[in-house]
């Protein structure tokens, strides 16, 4: 190992376990300019050094846009639970009605006058005869 590299580049692979990511990943960082990077040494021997301060720069970005996701999420899941607890509300209010409703008990006769009207609808059908219609 070339111990001659300053101490504020670091290597790929070095690179790779900072950021979390493969080394193939960091090669592609480095192909598209998201990190920078100086190859040195002689060919079969080279190294390619990354400058420390951008491997902080970039793990920093990535905190900040990882937070920014889960800030994002995180409110997107309390308006979620809000309209889950309103629509919640919503139905409990009406099982009550519907509870209250049903144990109340019905008004005397109510019942009785409603069958005597249709017994009476019944009957006057009946006098009538069966309905014969026209085509005119």
């Amino acid at each position: 190992m070339d111990t001659t590299a300053p101490t504020h580049t670091i290597t790929v692979a070095q690179t790779a376990e900072a950021l979390g990511v493969s080394e193939r990943t960091v090669w592609r960082y480095l192909k598209s300019g998201r990190l920078p990077g100086e190859t040195t040494g002689e060919p079969g021997s080279q190294r390619t050094l990354i400058p420390r301060g951008a491997v902080d720069s970039l793990t920093n970005t990535r905190i900040s846009l990882d937070a920014e996701a889960l800030r994002a999420e995180r409110d997107q899941l309390v308006a979620e639970l809000a309209a889950a607890r309103a629509e919640r509300d919503a139905l409990t209010s009406r099982v009550s009605v519907l509870q209250r409703s049903l144990s109340a008990p019905l008004q005397p006769g109510l019942a009785e006058r409603a069958l005597a009207r249709a017994m009476s609808a019944v009957a006057v059908a009946r006098a009538r005869g069966p309905r014969t219609f026209s085509l005119r």
